[in-house]
């Protein structure tokens, strides 16, 4: 079998998972722009994680909708440490004086701080309320026809050129065709882009007056207006979280460039190629960048005042690459992604860059159904895969003047519905499933923060608290309301429950093989070998004092919507501190313990696991 793997490498020139070793660094090795539906480069290197940061990493996006002693209450007892929680800059009143739902929000932070938990501010511009806004409505003298330039208002009053606009034409998103210029003997109004449609007199034009423009470039009088506007709005957010009593947390700057992030150009707001500036442009999130400028000011602003704050930087949320960590401003404490990619992805229809096959590091695509609870960004599907920026050699990359270098996941989570799944029953399996795979993976891969999408939300959608939290008496009990995934969460910190801070983890290796049959992820074809559920097991150890892991193990299946037979591994594990003198499996869905048999000595311990497609925590101690 080895001897036909060898001829198929060197066939199709790639290099598949060697048959006995877990760690195999060849797994990182897809030069760019390439992808695989081979490699798998989170097995591209091992490391012992540290327990207790993993318990202090367990987050949620917290959207309050009420019931909020109960809904924090909840989400604390199930074991959630950190929150997400966006104060946008459309919350900021004309006057600047204080942020909107102040005292809401102050008791939110409030009761995040009584339990224990870790703010994560999202500051955000998003386009639908970018920024401190009027909205009125106007009504036309005349239909526009579509592709017109200007319309004619019967008021033209207060109307702003540049600031002033039309609302919500193509999408949620205030003063979305700019007021240019106005004359007020007429009421003409010239317009920054063609309307996209017909406009008709009879019916009320929304419109918006925009405090402060769009990022225009970097010094120009916009620009420095707009920054300014910024720094201080991100300062307010920052003084109203001191004062619900909470000195360390963070502010994430900015949350997804695919969504609602047209206030980050003035360009998006203008006829392609006819924006209002002309000249050379810098990259908007590299240095001389609008973003990036912006980004730099408000680090400088914050530490300055709140030296304790990490300040993260959210633009690469969805676009991983596009400013590599050691060209972020300096002080830049971090940086977050949201792989997502949880729902259905059809191949081959799906591949990307399916007109370039010399990308296909393997020149194959299988005929498979993905739907994986990480996600897709731990592979090399795509070439994208954060594992390039996760490897322990890729962490040592961090801006200047920033001694520990934090990555976040600000993020992640699955909606059943896009997975196929519409029933009651499956869809908190799917949702359990993502949880547990999640957290355990990309917390052992070096990410210190999720922050799981999301608390709350409607039947069939992405929370994890009980759909009638809303409703839920203030002193309902855990037990009696607490969700699947809640549940399956609660058990795997209570294997956790206990962790201390260990200054030198162990070194591991493990050696491992399949004992009977396993199952095939794909079958490939009569050029490349299957890729089987041997090459896609997990082990991710995690060390909670000087002599305890707790290793989650599991197969890593691409359908989450398919439940796996449960498959048997032995495993060789070395590098232990002594000899083992206990070795237990628990099963945080099942809430199954057993004791493991095992033999070994100090230098190596070998027993059999039997693993499925969920997280079982494997907890080894030694003299």
């Amino acid at each position: 079998m080895k001897r036909l793997l060898w001829i198929v490498t060197l066939l199709v020139g790639a290099n598949f998972a060697s048959a006995d070793s877990y760690v195999d660094p060849s797994q990182l090795d897809c030069p760019w722009p390439k992808h695989s539906f081979y490699k798998q480069p989170w097995r591209g290197f091992l490391e012992v994680r540290s327990g207790e940061a993993f318990l202090r990493g367990i987050g949620v996006n917290y959207h309050s909708a009420g019931n909020d002693e109960l809904a924090i209450r909840l989400l604390a007892e199930t074991g959630v440490r950190a929150y997400r929680y966006e104060i946008g800059w459309g919350s900021i009143p004309w006057d600047e004086a204080q942020v909107n739902g102040h005292d809401k929000h102050i008791k939110v932070l409030k009761l995040m701080k009584q339990y224990n938990g870790r703010p994560t501010v999202l500051l955000n511009a998003h386009h639908g309320v970018p920024c401190p806004a009027r909205f009125f409505e106007r009504k036309l003298t005349a239909d526009a026809a579509k592709g017109a330039t200007s319309i004619r208002l019967a008021d033209v009053k207060d109307l702003v050129p540049g600031r002033s606009g039309i609302n919500g034409l193509k999408d949620y998103w205030a003063a979305e065709v700019i007021i240019t210029a106005v004359d007020a003997s007429t009421g003409e109004c010239k317009l920054s882009k063609p309307l996209p449609w017909d406009l008709k007199a009879d019916k009320p034009l929304r419109m918006a007056t925009l405090k402060y423009a769009p990022l225009y470039l970097v010094g120009t009088p916009e620009f420095e207006e707009t920054a300014g506007g910024w720094v201080k709005y991100a300062m307010m957010v920052c003084d109203m979280v001191k004062d619900a009593g909470i000195e360390d947390f963070d502010i994430e700057i900015w949350n997804e460039l695919s969504f609602g992030s047209n206030f980050t150009s003035i360009d998006h707001y203008y006829e392609k190629g006819k924006p209002p500036y002309a000249g050379k442009r810098a990259d908007f999130l590299n240095a001389g960048g609008s973003s990036w400028e912006m980004t730099k000011r408000t680090i400088e602003a914050v530490k300055a005042k709140y030296p304790k704050v990490r300040c993260i930087w959210g633009w690469s949320n969805t676009t991983f690459y596009h400013c590599p960590a050691e060209k972020m401003p300096p002080g830049t404490d971090g940086q977050t992604f949201h792989p997502y990619g949880t729902g259905v992805r059809s191949l081959p229809a799906a591949e990307t860059h399916k007109d370039r096959p010399e990308f296909n590091l393997e020149r194959y695509t299988p005929t498979i159904d993905i739907r994986m609870s990480e996600g897709w960004a731990h592979t090399f599907i795509q070439t994208e895969g954060i594992m390039r920026l996760l490897n322990p050699q890729a962490r040592e990359k961090k801006p200047a003047g920033t001694d520990r270098f934090y990555r976040y996941m600000t993020e992640h989570g699955v909606l059943p519905a896009e997975c196929g799944v519409t029933d009651v029953p499956g869809e908190w399996r799917v949702k359990t499933y993502c949880a547990l795979r999640s957290f355990c993976l990309w917390m052992n891969k070096g990410v210190d923060v999720i922050h799981y999408f999301q608390a709350a939300d409607k039947p069939g959608g992405f929370g994890l608290l009980p759909f009638d939290v809303k409703t839920l008496p203030a002193d309902a009990k855990w037990a009696d309301v607490a969700t699947p995934p809640m549940r399956a969460i609660r058990a795997m910190l209570d294997v956790f429950a206990g962790a201390e801070p260990v200054a030198k983890p162990v070194k591991l290796d493990v050696d491992y093989e399949a004992v009977g049959p396993v199952g095939k992820i794909f079958p490939g074809d009569d050029k490349h070998p299957a890729l089987s559920n041997k090459d896609v097991f997990a082990f991710l150890p995690f060390q909670t004092n000087a002599k305890r892991l707790v290793i989650p193990v599991y197969v890593m299946t691409y359908d989450v919507a398919r439940t796996m037979p449960e498959e048997t591994y032995r495993l060789t594990i070395k590098g232990l501190g002594g000899a083992a003198k206990a070795v237990r499996l628990i099963d945080p869905v099942t809430g199954k313990r057993e004791e493991s048999k095992f033999t070994g000595d100090a230098a190596r311990l070998r027993l059999d696991v039997k693993v499925t497609d969920y997280p079982r925590f494997l907890v080894v101690e030694w003299q």
